[in-house]
Parts: C-alpha cells; sequence; structure tokens
C-alpha cells in the first residue's frame, strides 16, 4: 500500500509554500493554521503571516497586536497565542532551534499529539504518525472500519511511517483525503490505493467512517451596537480582538435597527439584531479607527451589516 501511495503522492502533491524546504517555523505555522481550517482559507493568511514574522525570533518578539491582526479572520485565536507563547519558549530556552525531540515539543503550549507528530514527521522526517479528519477517513474506508476507535487509527498510521519515508506517507494520507478520498462524492477510479479499499470493493464508501453525532446547536441571541464619530467607532478590546458593543439584552440609548446577521462558533449559533445610534452608557469603551485593528470575523460581519443596510463607506482592511 505504502508505495502506492507515496508513488501518487510525489506526483500528485499540491504545490504548497511549506513544502519547499520543510523549514520546521514554517511547517509549525501552517499546521496550526490548519487546524480547523480548509488549504485553500489558510494559504493567503500563511503567506502574509510569514511575509511579517519571517523568523521564530520575529514571532517572539513581535507585539501580540500584530501577531493577531496578521490572524484575524481565521478564528480560533487562541491558537495564535499559543502559537507565540511557544515561539518565545523555544528562543529563550532552545536558541531559536525548533526542537526534534517529540516530548520536548509536547511540553509548548498548544501541541499535543497530531501536531508534534506532525512537525517530527512533516519538518524532520521521523517516523511519528499523525491522525487528523482526512487521515482518519482514508485509513477507515482501506480498512473497512465502521466503528469508532482512535487507538485503531493510531496504531494503523504508526505502522505506515515506520515503512515508508514518514514526510512522505503522512503527507500522502492527508493529500489523497483533502484531494480524492473526499467526505462526499470520493473520487474513487484516480484513487492510487483502490485495489486494496475494503469501502471501495463493497460499496460502503457513503458510510464509512461513522459520521461523528454533533452536539446540537446552542442559539443565542446578542445585540451589537455600531456607533460612529468622525470616521472612528466605538469599541473594547476582549481578549486581544476589538469589538462592538455587544449585549444579551438591549441596552439604554437612541438606538435604531439596522439589520442582523448570524455566526456560528463552535457549537453556538448566533443571532445578532445590530443596532446604531447613541449608547446611554459608554463606559469600557473607546473610539478606535476600525482599518487599523485586529477583529474578529463576527466583528467585520457586524460591520457588513451597517454598511449594507445604511449604505456607509465600505472599511477595508
Amino acid at each position: 500500500m505504502h508505495e502506492g501511495l507515496v508513488r501518487w503522492f510525489i506526483e500528485n502533491q499540491r504545490a504548497l509554500p511549506w513544502r519547499i524546504a520543510y523549514d520546521p517555523y514554517h511547517v509549525w505555522v501552517c499546521e496550526v493554521m490548519l487546524q480547523q481550517t480548509q488549504v485553500e482559507t489558510a494559504l493567503p493568511y500563511y503567506e502574509r503571516f510569514l511575509a511579517a514574522l519571517p523568523t521564530i525570533e520575529a514571532l517572539a518578539e513581535a507585539d501580540e497586536h500584530q501577531v493577531l491582526t496578521l490572524w484575524a479572520g481565521l478564528g480560533y485565536y487562541s491558537r495564535a497565542r499559543n502559537l507565540q507563547a511557544a515561539a518565545k519558549t523555544v528562543v529563550r530556552e532552545y536558541g531559536g532551534v525548533v526542537p526534534d525531540d517529540y516530548e520536548t515539543l509536547r511540553t509548548l503550549p498548544g501541541i499535543g499529539q497530531y501536531m508534534a507528530g506532525a512537525i517530527m514527521s512533516i519538518a524532520f522526517n521521523k517516523p511519528y504518525p499523525i491522525v487528523d479528519g482526512n487521515v482518519r477517513r482514508v485509513l477507515s474506508r482501506i480498512n473497512g472500519w465502521t466503528g469508532e476507535n482512535a487507538k485503531q487509527l493510531w496504531e494503523a498510521a504508526e505502522m505506515l511511517v515506520h515503512q515508508a519515508e514518514p514526510r512522505a506517507v503522512n503527507q500522502a494520507l492527508m493529500e489523497l483525503g483533502a484531494t480524492v478520498c473526499a467526505f462526499k462524492a470520493p473520487r474513487c477510479l484516480v484513487c492510487p490505493v483502490r485495489d486494496i479499499c475494503v469501502a471501495f470493493k463493497t460499496g460502503t464508501q457513503d458510510r464509512i467512517p461513522v459520521v461523528k453525532k454533533r452536539p446540537e446547536t446552542i442559539r443565542v441571541l446578542l445585540f451589537a451596537v455600531v456607533q460612529q464619530k468622525g470616521g472612528l467607532y466605538l469599541m473594547r478590546k476582549e481578549k486581544g480582538l476589538w469589538e462592538f458593543p455587544m449585549f444579551g439584552e438591549l441596552p439604554e440609548g437612541s438606538l435604531v435597527k439596522a439589520g442582523s446577521c448570524r455566526h456560528t462558533i463552535t457549537h453556538h449559533r448566533l443571532e445578532v439584531n445590530v443596532y446604531t445610534g447613541r449608547l446611554e452608557n459608554t463606559d469600557g469603551f473607546e473610539w478606535m479607527d476600525f482599518s487599523e485593528l485586529p477583529v474578529s470575523s463576527l466583528t467585520k460581519k457586524i460591520l457588513g451589516t451597517i454598511t449594507e443596510n445604511l449604505k456607509l463607506p465600505k472599511v477595508t482592511k
């Protein structure tokens, strides 16, 4: 299996920038960005991030404001904070050299089993397995596994990295899952391992792997207020990001509804009613230039609702 899989990867891999030299810092940044994010979405963020912070020393020394501004729109901002905290540790304790030891990597903020395995195998070509959603789907279909057994998956992945070049086989599994062995409508006729794939032989691709039951989405009603003065917006800083005033119930003030929007964060679906006007109590808020701030995708969506419905000038970042 591994020979055909690796050969397929060498011939068909996407030309991704971190694959040029497999610099450990570059691999680390890309893997952090790719958590919960598609390659196509993460790629422009990756390129901007490394253009601004080309070395681990630059990341360690950067102001958090700059890091979060570069990350703004990717979501899951704890990833960026952990990445910078880990970079500071690497610079302080390891001379700016990313450790090539699995257990050492696991001590760094934000690095768990998957991340450590990805850095060890992809950056350093050492035999450590990785299991993400793509690898889970590929291995489950090949073996015809209809149950959910994490230990079984990790053991199968570990066996493969000892049979072939770790860097190649791990990326091949992920690449196959991302481009051929898709969740819906897998392209089985061009799959390099279809001859040994139990799911293909039995026609059960649509039932393998088992779809995890998602927790019920919780709807949360929020009220957002956009107040503008001289090109500045009334905002506040929350965990390094700037946001418009948001409340669980409509606050006091001279407010007019300007529209609404929806936003999902993990299992919370936010129903946001957007108002414009004047707040009665502005304690804790500041007048800020939106274009210079790190903001979340929700904040951008709220401003978009205002500019669309009230025909205000669009703010570009």
